[in-house]
């Protein structure tokens, strides 16, 4: 498979090879919620549609799909700025949504409110396809900067947490009847086995609960280099069991971090090859002696 950008889409988003996110039109009449669902759909963008706001709080909660909200201003019950705080308030920091502000009338009162709230946009009855492409385009790169801001955080303290994480189970696992070093063998057996048991939890449980693709990568990677492998971009990013546009923003985070390297494939000029870089092939190294100490305690 083919390395492939993150782009987001000028107009139309079939052609685009990334996984958009899904949108959720909530307006309180038919006529306007089928127009917009019929922009939506010009414009490729995967989104259902609700006519009430209480609806809509249900279903962004239950879809974690949905990312960008486009709601009418003047919902009845509870109107529509008032629905995305109480939606905010029940997806707390899990998920991040962008929403686009429908009104048929832009106010400086209102404008003051949707900047406040953090809308991406307002947009005047009726939508067309120029004003829409680009709120949704504002919206994705809101999106995937905020996206890019908690990786950049997470990288940020990978290195120190896997260190944590070697010396904690090094104080559990020194004893001088298990001061063998252990082998490349041993060690390929004990990644089978935390590979193993990462997959065995998928069976219980959703895989988004524990999303962690660059756990993922680095453990497919030490795989490769226990087994002598050589190992491409597509390649890991589908071991990171993420969406591949996520998986790469993770593998160019971590190459720019240092923890990995990437270069061309010199007998396939389709594709890039990435390895551990040293520093990390000996981290993770430790962490596996470490483990394998522990479970031999067991």
């Amino acid at each position: 498979m083919a390395t492939q950008l993150l782009e987001v889409p000028s107009l139309v988003a079939d052609s685009s090879p990334v996984q958009l996110p899904s949108v959720l039109v909530v307006e309180r009449e038919d006529p306007g919620l089928t127009h917009c669902m019929s922009v939506l759909k010009t414009l490729g963008y995967a989104h259902s549609g609700v006519t009430s706001a209480e609806e809509a709080i249900d279903r962004v909660c239950r879809d974690t799909t949905i990312q960008i909200v486009l709601t009418d201003q003047r919902m009845p019950v509870m109107d529509g700025l008032t629905m995305i705080e109480e939606i905010r308030t029940r997806l707390g920091t899990a998920r991040a949504i962008a929403p686009i502000v429908l009104t048929d009338a832009i106010t400086a009162e209102l404008a003051m409110k949707c900047l406040h709230l953090g809308a991406v946009d307002v947009l005047c009855r009726p939508l067309d396809l120029m004003t829409s492409s680009a709120a949704l385009r504002r919206a994705v790169a809101h999106l995937r900067s905020r996206e890019d801001l908690q990786q950049q955080a997470s990288l940020s303290n990978f290195g120190s947490q896997l260190n944590r994480l070697v010396s904690a189970l090094e104080s559990r696992g020194h004893d001088t009847s298990l001061a063998r070093t252990p082998t490349n063998e041993d060690l390929a057996a004990t990644l089978r086995a935390i590979i193993t048991s990462r997959a065995l939890r998928g069976r219980f449980f959703s895989s988004q609960l524990f999303a962690d693709p660059a756990w993922e990568i680095l453990l497919d990677l030490t795989r490769a280099q226990l087994e002598n492998q050589e190992v491409s971009v597509s390649s890991v990013c589908i071991a990171a069991s993420v969406p591949m546009s996520t998986a790469l923003r993770w593998v160019g985070q971590m190459t720019d971090s240092g923890l990995l390297r990437r270069w061309p494939d010199a007998r396939d000029g389709r594709r890039d090859l990435i390895a551990l870089t040293d520093a990390t092939a000996g981290h993770m190294r430790e962490y596996l002696c470490a483990v394998h100490a522990v479970l031999r305690r067991v």
